[in-house]
């Protein structure tokens, strides 16, 4: 999800703090919540992903990203392309 947030090589307010809720929502603790927040400012490199979980919750995770993406209530080129190739990588 950090690699959508950049995606457009910024990262709205709205978009970090959908994603910030997001971790809260999923348990993360508190240095989890410090690093992701550090990624999100870009004071720390983004991690890569794990598509092997991503796959086995490919619906729940596009739709993650999806809600991600408009939480700005932009959805820039850039945004659209990273949402098409997460649904093409996910398969």
């Amino acid at each position: 999800m950090l690699q959508v947030a950049w995606a457009d090589d910024e990262v709205a307010r709205e978009e970090a703090d959908a994603l910030l809720a997001f971790g809260r929502k999923q348990g993360l603790s508190e240095e989890q919540l410090a690093l992701l927040d550090d990624c999100l400012a870009g004071r720390a490199p983004l991690p890569p992903p794990n598509i092997g979980l991503l796959k086995a919750r490919r619906l729940e995770v596009l739709h993650a990203i999806k809600q991600l993406l408009v939480s700005d209530l932009q959805l820039p080129a850039a945004e659209e392309a990273i949402l098409a190739q997460i649904s093409a990588l996910l398969r």
